[in-house]
């Protein structure tokens, strides 16, 4: 009992580590520029401050709170970009690095506008950040527009960092099929509808899609599944209660993960909302811990992967349907 506690304890890091620095989409309220940030266990306004190199008395006006607020496992908090944590220029110090911010292009956006929202960055800087070599951009593609100043002994996102801003930076994934190619010009933009078209229809065009999308399924590893349903020669469909669990991952990136018995860890799963006959993927990460709380359950899912299947993380448990490839043998 003891190895596997140890061993989500370390998945649960690992997940920290790895997801997050991909998430960190800027967002934006009242001409204010913000992170958001997904409380996680044993955390506090003190501990998520040294994360993002900013004090908690920035952070808790924004987000209605007083220096000595508890905090709730779950709970968003708004995180500020100040001078003293966001950067467009420069070199870090001997013990800080630069870790990307991104902001996800949206509908009729080009580079020039992208740029005035963000400190009025110059084109030339996102395509060099973007290493971009026109200035044709797709929406929901993930374009660096700053940078988190962190420490790198105090900040799990410093694994992520650069020490100076003068070149191209890793890309993030896109985090919605591209739906239109266009450019700052709207004479050259290339559009699936044309510009004259209402507005209203291009979104009841983006719902059906979404819609027809989710009866396929969703989620990062849906090509896996398929790669591992050709790979053996049988398929098991189990019924029961599914419960959740907490995880930062998932949530941008499409990433999500399960706890099952009696399966071997890394197997992709199909989990189908028996409700409303929603569809994701998820990765078996192990065993269900013990304990009185997960007794009599088929599945534990991340909060992600709940909320693309529309269940109420309040719900203590919901039905589902579990399908995986397993070779007869």
């Amino acid at each position: 009992m003891k190895k596997l506690v140890i061993v989500l304890l370390l998945f649960s890091i690992n997940v920290a580590l790895m997801a997050q620095p991909s998430d960190l989409i800027i967002h934006a309220e009242n001409g204010k520029l913000f992170l958001k940030h997904i409380v996680e266990p044993k955390e506090n306004l003190y501990s998520i401050g040294r994360l993002y190199n900013i004090s908690p008395k920035e952070i808790v006006p924004v987000n209605g709170l007083t220096i000595s607020s508890g905090l709730e496992i779950g709970q968003e908090i708004k995180v500020p970009l100040l001078q003293a944590n966001f950067v467009q220029r420069g070199s870090a110090a001997a013990d800080e690095v630069f870790v990307p911010l991104y902001h996800v292009v949206e509908q009729k956006e080009g580079l020039f506008r992208i740029g005035q929202n963000y400190n009025k960055v110059s084109i030339n800087d996102l395509k060099t950040w973007n290493s971009l070599s026109s200035e044709s951009i797709n929406i929901g593609e993930m374009l660096v527009v700053g940078f988190l100043r962190v420490k790198t002994n105090q900040s799990a996102f410093a694994s992520k960092g650069i020490k100076r801003i003068n070149g191209s930076v890793a890309k993030a994934p896109v985090s919605a099929p591209p739906v239109v190619t266009q450019t700052e010009n709207p004479a050259v933009a290339v559009t699936a509808k044309p510009v004259e078209e209402p507005a209203v229809k291009t979104e009841v065009i983006v719902q059906n899609t979404s819609a027809q999308h989710n009866q396929e399924g969703t989620g990062f590893f849906r090509d896996s599944y398929r790669e591992q349903a050709a790979s053996f020669n049988a398929f098991k469909s189990e019924m029961g209660d599914a419960a959740i669990f907490k995880s930062t991952s998932g949530w941008q990136d499409g990433k999500y993960y399960a706890l099952m018995n009696n399966i071997t860890p890394g197997t992709i799963v199909r989990i189908t909302n028996t409700g409303n006959r929603r569809i994701i993927f998820a990765k078996v990460l192990g065993e269900l811990p013990p304990g009185k709380e997960n007794e009599g359950l088929l599945i534990r899912i991340s909060n992600a992967a709940a909320a693309e299947l529309k269940i109420n993380d309040k719900e203590p448990k919901f039905p589902a349907e579990v399908a995986y490839a397993k070779d007869r043998r």
